[in-house]
């Protein structure tokens, strides 16, 4: 794309949307066109001036694996001269860091009346995340891999890739490598994917950078492996974990977003109608050794609100994914009849949608206005959850027609199967963005984690309002 058709897209949007900034625009163009690297390289641009040095150098990643784009080339030299920036930094806060103990001693020393006598141990309960790191987990990472290349070949490729994109690390993990399917990218992590097959298993050291362990499997050889079920087993685990902390950082910071303040606890975010942000609080699983998530408001900073949320809501047990969380957004592709829950750029759940008649599902840029458990209609029309995205009688929600998902058969809701939404209603809070657009999914096929539903109480249910949406 070039550039002047890109400022054309921008103008249309800022016409269309005025209230929305540039990098509302950058983040619905990327995902309307993710193979054009000016959109990522403007992008990475904007969070670059807004001081979000990870969420740049995340941009200027993915517009570097554009091939044959001039602006690959500028988001190269923007991306190194990013991490030239950061690494300087780093060593300035060391600097200031060393120079401050250093003064520290010496002011001790100097003016210390006696012996120095040993501090009373802080008791492990005080330190301030309360004891709620939870214990280390087995992590496992996924990735599509070419199916072409042969064993060997793609082992030293997995091996090279590990070396650079996970160096923080110092326990073993796992490397489920997957088969590449149209549109998915390749040497990404794959956070919220159900591989259904798989390539091959890599036990890998990081300290040592070594391959402790290597298995791979053609057809149906893998179905019954021990290791691979393992593999498996420990894969839900942590995304059930992960999910859980996704949940909840995007239910504070929409929260923060609509009142200015973060919730006094994450209880506030279990209201009744119309204050109901989630169903519930997730509970950790049990190997976690963890009663509740941690949550540390203190930590707080408005201005990175978003980057705080890692803070406040720390994710037990695992490392962070190497390209960062984002806030939960909803994708409509009509053309597709497809609707994605994505954090940034990690797609999360994919769904199958119908939609409605002759264009009557009005594109744009919406938020979820309102959350209704079992919202009344005739015939139990809306099925069992509803989530309005326009006040004036658009909503997604359930359906007692199952057969009409995948059509065109409403008269502007975005109709979905009822475990569908069910799911859904437990990721989505208040205040959760969502973009319709006329174009297909950019990838023709995903395959979900395991269901993950947070039970609705009747503190959301309206029985007193019979809803007249555009079902």
């Amino acid at each position: 794309m070039t550039k002047a058709s890109f400022l054309q897209e921008k103008s249309a949007f800022h016409i269309k949307f005025p209230e929305q900034s540039d990098l509302a625009f950058y983040k619905w163009f990327t995902q309307q066109y993710p193979d054009a690297a000016i959109g990522w390289y403007y992008l990475g641009q904007e969070w670059t001036s807004r001081g979000e040095q990870e969420q740049a150098i995340a941009a200027y990643r993915r517009a570097m694996q554009i091939k044959s784009d001039p602006y690959a080339d500028a988001a190269r030299d923007a991306y190194h001269d990013l991490l030239r920036q950061r690494n300087r930094d780093a060593w300035r806060k060391r600097l200031r860091l060393l120079g401050a103990a250093a003064l520290f001693l010496y002011a001790l020393f100097a003016f210390s009346p006696g012996l120095l006598t040993d501090s009373p141990t802080v008791p492990a309960a005080t330190v301030a995340d309360g004891g709620q790191k939870g214990k280390q987990q087995h992590h496992v990472e996924v990735i599509a891999v070419p199916s072409t290349m042969d064993n060997a070949r793609l082992q030293e490729q997995v091996k090279r890739y590990l070396e650079a994109r996970r160096p923080a690390l110092t326990q073993p993990y796992t490397v489920m490598l997957v088969p590449e399917v149209a549109g998915m990218p390749l040497f990404t992590p794959l956070p919220f994917y159900r591989p259904q097959q798989v390539r091959g298993l890599l036990r890998y050291n990081p300290v040592t950078k070594t391959v402790i362990e290597a298995k791979w499997f053609d057809g149906s050889n893998g179905s019954k492996d021990s290791s691979l079920l393992a593999a498996k087993e420990a894969l839900a685990r942590e995304q059930e974990v992960l999910q859980h902390i996704l949940i909840l950082r995007n239910a504070v910071y929409r929260h923060y977003q609509r009142k200015g303040t973060l919730p006094a606890s994450l209880a506030d975010l279990t209201g009744a109608y119309p204050g109901n942000s989630l169903p519930q609080i997730p509970t950790p699983p049990a190997p976690l050794g963890l009663e509740r998530y941690a949550y540390l408001p203190g930590n707080f900073h408005p201005s990175h609100a978003w980057n705080s949320m890692r803070d406040i809501l720390p994710l037990p047990g695992y490392p962070e994914p190497i390209q960062p969380l984002e806030p939960l957004q909803l994708h409509l592709y009509e053309a597709s009849r497809i609707l994605e829950l994505r954090s940034g750029p990690h797609l999360v759940r994919r769904y199958p949608i119908g939609l409605g008649q002759n264009g009557s599902t009005p594109e744009g840029y919406y938020t979820i206005l309102q959350k209704i458990s079992k919202p009344r209609g005739h015939d139990n029309i809306y099925g069992t959850r509803g989530m309005v995205f326009q006040a004036n009688g658009y909503a997604i929600h359930g359906t007692n027609d199952p057969d009409s998902i995948g059509k065109y058969s409403s008269l502007g809701c975005v109709r979905l199967h009822n475990q569908s939404v069910e799911e859904l209603y437990s990721f989505v809070s208040l205040g959760t963005e969502m973009i319709v657009s006329p174009a297909s999914a950019p990838l023709p096929d995903w395959s979900n984690p395991a269901p993950l539903l947070l039970a609705a109480g009747p503190k959301e249910e309206t029985p007193h309002v019979v809803y007249k949406w555009l079902h």
